[in-house]
Formats: structure tokens, C-alpha cells, sequence
């Protein structure tokens, strides 16, 4: 139905611009101009209407091919025109931005029914004039009549202009509503569309699943701390569980190492002394002469050498003297030659250049004087000539400035003679022509009572509808400060809720830290113990080997006695030694997995740890991001303001 309008009200137009055009044809040329001037204007304004349809169609074509499961929004926006893409995209994200209306097309309204008034008005001044002169040409009355009809009948044709202005203007209006029309039904769809399909790419949908996560993660935090205490719990387990462990086994490991290292200690230091004695006593031995027979004949080479080295240098140093003495000698002789030489060759050249010098010095002088002389002949020459020039000129300017003045005076006579007929003339023609303005002036004051009274009532309306329009405006300002007050109000909420989720976060890493350092002092306790432990250990391992060296000196002392009590003694020390050994791989394998439980346990600490940080990351960004968000449509609340009072206006 929109189409038929549109169509129709084209039609309309086009028909009224037609009529009035074929009734200028062949007699009123500057007024056919203005119509096809006034044609020219309304098709170029149905042809932005056509294309402002057309954009209307495609969202529209757009809108009812959303496919269901849309992922990305610009691979729908594709199909929509590139003119509403921004504007389509804002409304989907939640901004509340009005589609494009028609640029032109208002004003070019407008200016259809200001060409129709000027072509009225440039027909009504060619008219006037047609009278003026029909009036000058003849004072008959019945002539004066004649001379008046064309006129009238001109003045008839002259508002045809305003005919074909209004019709198109009200033509074009028209179109133009319908356009909006369709522009309206089509933002209807778009905001229905952004209800149902499109609301996953909003703004208010995103904020709302976030704010459903955050709920998850709080409901989740309470079963996290639960399972860090569980963990506390079992961490102290093992700990003390480990602490026995590593107590037992210290006291067998010392337990076994005490007879072992006192008859290791007594072996080394036995095997250690007789080794070093012997061996640096054969070495002295052995060294001795070849190191007397070897320093002998180093001395006597060094001695050779020396005395070799200084006959050479000697020899060399003769020679050398006897040689630079006699290259002197030439050399010298060589120079003084040629300083000889080379002077008598300078003196001759001299002379020459200074006898050149001379003659050219002469020729100079002599073709200056002649040229001198020459110049002071031209210049005499040229001012007798110019002298003859000045005087030939003075006098042809004395004569042309009396001809001159002749014939200006001729000329003013002749102008004096012709103005004072041109100022009678003109006399006459003023007088007349005032009669005749005054005439003029009461009709047009009758045209303009009549025509001021037809367009009381459109102003009128145009002004109400002006007067309505603030107020329209100042309503949806008042709504949209509404919603903006309930839109701050939630997001304080939201914010008021993330701060208590933030303290919750704050009290859960700070007992996990506290745990961790509660960790971290038993661990050191443990080590310290440890250490302390191994001290008095070694000191009493050290003790105990002191004892034991004085039993085995008496068990030294009675070994003879009994060879029984010898083969005991070392089935007991090969015994000892073999538990020891167990021991100490026992020992080291539980130590390894103590070590490998503590890093396993670390480890879990730290990946929790590592885990509750990138929560409270995530949530803190996801804070920062809905600050942004409420900053940026804080900011933008102006322009929003904007674009709808100019879609009110």
C-alpha cells in the first residue's frame, strides 16, 4: 500500500508540473524556465525518497533472514545497506540511536514553494513592466486599454509557477512521509528482532550472564575454602607424620655410622702418614743428582751464548757506522748540485716573466687612453641628440595640449546643451512614473491582503506543530533520565555486590597466605630440628669414636690372646657395615619420597593459589569492564539527547 502511495503521490506531481509547463509552452519563456527549474528539483528529491525506500526494503529483506544460529553479528550486517550498518549495529548493542532520515528532502520541500513565489513575483515584474511601457507609448484611452489586456492576461500565467511550486511541494511532502512511515514500521522490526533473536548481542544480555557467573563463582567459593581446610588438615598429618619418620631414622643412622667411621678414621690416618714418609723420602733421593748435573750445564750454555752474542753485535754495529758515513757524504754533495741548478734556472725565468710583464703593461695603458677617447666623442655626440630630442618633444606637447583643450571645451558645451534636455525629459518621466507606482502599490497591497489571508492558517498550524515539538522532546529527555537513574541505581548495586565478593576474596587469600606461611615455619622448624639434631649426633658420634679407639686399644692389646674373639670382631665390622649400608638406602629412598610428597604438595598449593588469583582476576576485570561501560554511556548520554530531538524535530 506505502508503494501505491508513493507512486501515485510522484504522479500526482509530475502531472501538476506537466499541466502547468504546457500552458507556458510558446508564450511565457522565463516562466517555463522556473517550471522546469521547479521539475528538476522535485525528481531530484523523489530520487533520494527512491533511495531512502529502497534502504528500508534491504533492512527490512535483512531482518526476516536472520539465520537462527547466528555466532557473529557482522556476518548478518553484511546484508544490511552500508548507510544503517553503524546505526543498526548501536540499537543492537543497546544504544539508543535513531535510523537515518532523508537529507535533503526537507529542505528541498521547503524550496519548491519558494521557486513557485519567485517565478510569481519575476512574472509579475515582467508584466509590470509591459504595463509601464504601454502606458509611456500612448496616452489614447482606448489604447491604454488594449495595451492593458496582455498584461493582465500574462499576470494570470505569471502564478502558474506557484501552482506547479505548491503542488510538488505538497507531492514531495507526502512522499516523504510515507518514506517515514516505512522507516518507522522497519525500526519496529529491529527492536522486535533485538528482543528475541539479536538480544545475545547486547550489552544488557552480556551484562546479565556475567553477573550469573560472578553468582556461580560466589556459591562456589564456599565449597573451595572447605576443601583448603581439608587440605590443611591433612598437610599437618604428613607433616608430623614426616617429622617422626625422619627423627627414627636419624637416630639408626647414627646408630650405624659411629663404628664405622671410627675404624675408617684409624685406617686412613695410619695408611696416610706411612705413604707420605716413604715417598718423600724416594723422591728426594732420586731427584737429588740430576738436578745438580742439570744446573751445571745450564750455566756453562748461558755463558756461551752470552759471549757469542756480544762479538756479533759488535761486529754489526762497525759496519753500520762505515756505511752511514759514506751515504752521507754523496747525499750531501747530490743536494748542493742541485740547489745550483735549480737557482740559475729560477733567475732566467724571472727575467723573462718580468720583461713580459713590461710590454703588456705598455699595450694596456695604450688601448685604454684610445678607448677613452673614443667614449668622451660618443658621449658628446649623444648629448647633442638628446638635447635636439627634448626640445622636438616640449614643442609637439605644447601644441597637442592646446588642441586638447579646444576641443574639451567643445565637448563640455555640447554635454552642458544635452543634459539640460536629458534633465527635462527625465522630469516628465519621473512624474509620470510616480502616478503610476502609486497605482501599482494599491494593487499590490490588495494582492498580498489576499494572499497573506490564505496562508494565515497553514503558519498557524506550522507554528503549533513547532510549539508541540519541545515539548515532545522535553517528555523523552524526561524518560530517558528515568531509565538512566534505574540504570545507575542497579549498576551500584551490581557494584555494592562485587565489593562483598571482593572482601570475600581478600579473607580467603589472606588465611591461604597465612597457611602458606604457617607451612613455610614448620618446614624451617623442621630443618632447624634437623640440623640440631645431626649436631648432637656428630658429638656424640665423635665421643662414642673416642671410647670405642680406647676399647680397641685394649682389644688391640688382647688380641693375641684370642683368635676366637678376632674372627668375632670382624664377622661384627662386615655385619655393621652391611646394615649401615642398608640403612643409608633406606635412608635416602625415604628421603626421596618425603621430597617428592613436599614438591607434589607445593606444587597443589601453588596451582590452587595460582587458580584463586586468576578468579579474582577475572573478576576484577570483569568490574573494570562494566565501569567502562557505565563511563561510556555516561559520556555518550549527550549525543543521545541530541539525536532525539532531532528525531523529534
Amino acid at each position: 500500500m506505502n508503494r501505491n502511495i508513493f507512486s501515485a503521490a510522484f504522479l500526482l506531481g509530475a502531472l501538476a508540473i506537466a499541466w502547468v509547463g504546457v500552458g507556458f509552452l510558446g508564450s511565457n519563456v522565463l516562466a517555463l524556465s522556473m517550471t522546469a527549474i521547479i521539475a528538476a528539483v522535485y525528481v531530484f528529491g523523489a530520487f533520494e525518497l527512491q533511495g531512502y525506500r529502497q534502504a528500508s526494503c534491504a533492512l527490512t529483506t535483512a531482518l526476516t533472514a536472520i539465520p537462527e544460529p547466528l555466532l557473529q553479528l557482522d556476518d548478518w550486517l553484511v546484508r544490511v545497506p552500508a548507510s544503517l550498518q553503524n546505526q543498526v549495529r548501536l540499537r543492537i548493542e543497546g544504544e539508543r540511536v535513531g535510523l537515518p532520515g532523508p537529507a535533503l528532502t526537507p529542505y528541498l520541500v521547503g524550496l519548491l514553494v519558494m521557486l513557485g513565489m519567485l517565478g510569481t513575483f519575476l512574472g509579475m515584474v515582467v508584466t509590470l513592466n509591459g504595463a509601464v511601457f504601454a502606458l509611456e507609448g500612448s496616452s489614447d484611452l482606448a489604447a491604454i486599454r488594449s495595451a492593458f489586456s496582455a498584461p493582465i492576461k500574462g499576470l494570470g500565467l505569471a502564478f502558474g509557477t506557484s501552482v506547479a511550486g505548491v503542488a510538488a511541494s505538497a507531492m514531495l511532502g507526502l512522499m516523504s512521509a510515507t518514506c517515514r512511515r516505512e522507516r518507522m514500521l522497519v525500526a519496529q522490526l529491529l527492536d522486535t528482532k533485538i528482543a528475541t533473536v539479536l538480544r545475545s548481542f547486547s550489552f544488557t544480555h552480556q551484562r546479565q550472564e556475567a553477573f550469573k557467573a560472578l553468582q556461580s563463582q560466589s556459591q562456589a567459593l564456599p565449597l573451595v575454602v572447605d576443601k583448603l581446610q581439608t587440605m590443611m588438615l591433612q598437610m599437618e598429618r604428613m607433616s608430623a607424620q614426616l617429622n617422626e619418620r625422619l627423627l627414627g631414622n636419624q637416630e639408626d643412622f647414627h646408630r650405624d655410622v659411629k663404628d664405622v667411621y671410627t675404624e675408617l678414621a684409624r685406617s686412613v690416618d695410619q695408611s696416610l702418614r706411612d705413604s707420605l714418609s716413604q715417598s718423600a723420602h724416594v723422591a728426594g733421593e732420586s731427584i737429588k743428582p740430576v738436578v745438580e748435573v742439570a744446573m751445571s750445564g745450564i750455566a756453562e750454555q748461558t755463558k756461551l751464548v752470552h759471549e757469542r752474542m756480544m762479538a756479533t753485535t759488535q761486529l754489526q754495529l762497525d759496519g753500520l757506522a762505515a756505511r752511514l758515513g759514506a751515504t752521507a757524504a754523496t747525499v750531501a754533495a747530490g743536494f748542493q748540485k742541485d740547489w745550483q741548478d735549480t737557482g740559475a734556472q729560477t733567475l732566467a725565468q724571472q727575467e723573462i716573466i718580468c720583461r713580459t710583464l713590461n710590454r703588456t703593461a705598455q699595450e694596456i695603458s695604450e688601448q685604454a687612453r684610445m678607448s677613452a677617447s673614443q667614449t668622451l666623442g660618443e658621449l658628446a655626440r649623444l648629448m647633442t641628440c638628446s638635447e635636439e630630442l627634448i626640445r622636438s618633444r616640449l614643442e609637439a606637447e605644447s601644441a597637442w595640449t592646446q588642441q586638447q583643450d579646444e576641443r574639451m571645451g567643445q565637448l563640455a558645451s555640447l554635454l552642458r546643451a544635452e543634459l539640460s534636455a536629458l534633465r527635462d525629459d527625465e522630469a516628465l518621466r519621473a512624474n509620470a512614473a510616480v502616478d503610476r507606482l502609486g497605482e501599482l502599490q494599491t494593487a499590490l497591497t490588495r494582492h498580498l491582503t489576499t494572499l497573506g489571508a490564505a496562508l494565515e492558517d497553514p503558519i498557524t498550524r506550522l507554528i503549533h506543530t513547532a510549539a508541540q515539538a519541545p515539548r515532545a522532546a522535553a517528555e523523552v529527555i524526561g524518560k530517558m533520565r528515568q531509565e538512566m537513574s534505574d540504570h545507575v541505581a542497579r549498576d551500584n548495586e551490581l557494584l555494592q555486590e562485587r565489593s562483598r565478593i571482593m572482601a570475600t576474596l581478600n579473607s580467603l587469600l589472606d588465611t591461604i597466605r597465612g597457611a602458606c606461611v604457617e607451612q613455610h615455619s614448620v618446614i624451617d622448624s623442621m630443618v632447624v630440628s634437623s640440623a640440631l639434631t645431626l649436631k648432637d649426633a656428630s658429638s656424640q658420634f665423635s665421643d662414642k669414636v673416642a671410647v670405642q679407639a680406647g676399647k680397641l686399644s685394649d682389644i688391640a692389646a688382647n688380641v693375641t690372646s684370642s683368635a676366637v674373639e678376632v674372627s668375632s670382631l670382624s664377622e661384627t665390622f662386615s655385619f655393621a657395615v652391611r646394615s649401615f649400608g642398608d640403612a643409608n638406602d633406606k635412608l635416602i629412598s625415604n628421603l626421596q619420597r618425603i621430597e617428592g610428597a613436599m614438591d607434589k604438595s607445593m606444587a597443589r598449593s601453588d596451582e590452587q593459589l595460582a587458580y584463586y588469583v586468576a578468579q579474582a582476576r577475572e573478576i576484577i576485570e570483569l568490574s573494570v569492564m562494566s565501569q567502562k561501560e557505565i563511563f561510556e554511556e555516561l559520556r555518550q548520554l549527550p549525543a543521545r539527547q541530541a539525536l532525539i530531538a532531532q528525531e523529534v524535530a
